[in-house]
């Protein structure tokens, strides 16, 4: 099994006091399952070879394994199968920024290749459905890398919502920050391409979908510039979007979102991402911190921080060996194991439309970024969404 990663930055390798590189460690980590042979990590920056052959070294160091990889820079301006045999992959990670997904993901799927992309898939909705319009003439599995799906917290909202504890569903709200960092250091090269309702918010747009099925309806969103713009990222310093979500266009009683996103938060707080959601119903409410779950460190050298676990980190198994565990992991060990259910005859790419967050599902969360993003350029007016779900 050979596994190609296109992109080489902070969620693939870890830097910046991110974290440890989930994509990698989470390859690492499957090397113990799985026979991969070999993944190779492509980018267009020479600097990246030396950062990727530590965090291999590191990674296989922690948990003992013996994953091989590989790193090659990419000329710009040429396709990947100018530079690659595209047919040796069995699977592809793609985490490079936001508006290379396009581009990309579609030469994959042309060449059959089965892929998970990092949110979010892209910016438009014609886009999303000309990747699907792709995925469905060379059947070949896609799905985006939300893996907010695979934290138990949300499992047990989802767990609760549909067994009606709520009863009808009337609003929901979201804070979801950053450090200021991510924008200014991390992503300076791109910021100005993005903004952050469209790299982070939508993690959360997904969610309200994956926990209620229910479809947006339409969208308003208002922003607030001034501190990035001072640091030289001309973008967004906070989005806050409203989104009515039914069962149909003319629903009486549309369940109504409000999230609060930014990523201007101090280098100093105590995790990298705040992050908190509360859903209310006719009969009860249901309210999840999702940065402090309870774990507080605090460290002459780290200050006071916020630990989360439950998202990516090395933890003891049965065996008492490190293991890399987490949601974060979960999200892409389960696209590895569908790539192997796929080559066994197991099931189909069509099998998992219910099961994963694929293209399809992932039209909605686009067609919201989209909107949102109208919104913005449009004097925050409120914005239509036409069927999101087809």
């Amino acid at each position: 099994m050979k596994i190609l990663v296109v992109g080489a930055g902070m969620y693939v390798t870890g830097r910046h006091g991110t974290g440890v590189g989930t994509i990698l460690a989470s390859l690492a980590q499957m090397s113990r399952e799985r026979p991969i042979e070999e993944v190779l990590v492509v980018a267009r920056s020479p600097a990246n070879e030396p950062l990727v052959a530590e965090a291999a070294a590191r990674l296989n160091g922690t948990l003992g394994t013996q994953l091989q990889v590989r790193y090659r820079n990419l000329a710009d301006g040429r396709a990947l199968g100018d530079q690659l045999r595209l047919a040796d992959f069995v699977g592809a990670i793609v985490c490079v920024p936001d508006h290379l997904h396009f581009d990309i993901a579609a030469e994959l799927l042309e060449a059959g290749v089965p892929s998970l992309i990092v949110k979010p898939l892209v910016p438009t909705a014609a886009e999303a459905r000309e990747l699907i319009a792709i995925q469905d003439k060379t059947r070949t599995y896609a799905a985006v890398e939300f893996h907010k799906r695979w934290d138990e917290g949300n499992l047990l909202l989802r767990r609760d919502l549909a067994a009606g504890k709520l009863g009808a569903l009337v609003y929901g709200v979201v804070e979801y920050s950053q450090r200021i960092n991510i924008p200014t250091d991390v992503f300076k090269s791109w910021a100005d391409r993005t903004n952050i309702f469209q790299y982070l918010g939508v993690h959360y747009v997904d969610l309200f979908y994956f926990l209620t099925g229910l479809r947006p309806l339409r969208v308003m969103a208002v922003g607030t510039r001034g501190v990035l713009v001072g640091r030289g990222v001309d973008t967004w310093d906070s989005v806050h979007a409203h989104i009515l979500w039914g069962r149909a266009a003319a629903d009486p009683r549309p369940f109504v979102t409000q999230l609060a996103i930014s990523w201007i938060d101090p280098t100093i707080t105590s995790a990298l991402s705040d992050q908190r959601i509360k859903i209310i119903g006719e009969h009860g409410r249901i309210e999840v911190d999702q940065k402090d779950r309870g774990i507080e460190v605090v460290t002459q050298g780290g200050g006071i921080q916020h630990a989360n676990p439950y998202f990516a980190d090395f933890l003891p198994d049965d065996n008492g060996r490190l293991a890399f565990q987490g949601y974060g992991y979960k999200s892409i060990a389960a696209f590895l194991r569908d790539l192997d259910s796929i080559a066994r005859g197991a099931r189909s790419y069509a099998d998992f439309e219910t099961l994963r967050p694929t293209l399809r599902q992932s039209l909605v969360s686009t067609a919201v970024v989209e909107a949102v993003n109208q919104s913005l350029s449009q004097n925050f007016e409120w914005r239509p969404i036409e069927d999101a779900t087809s």
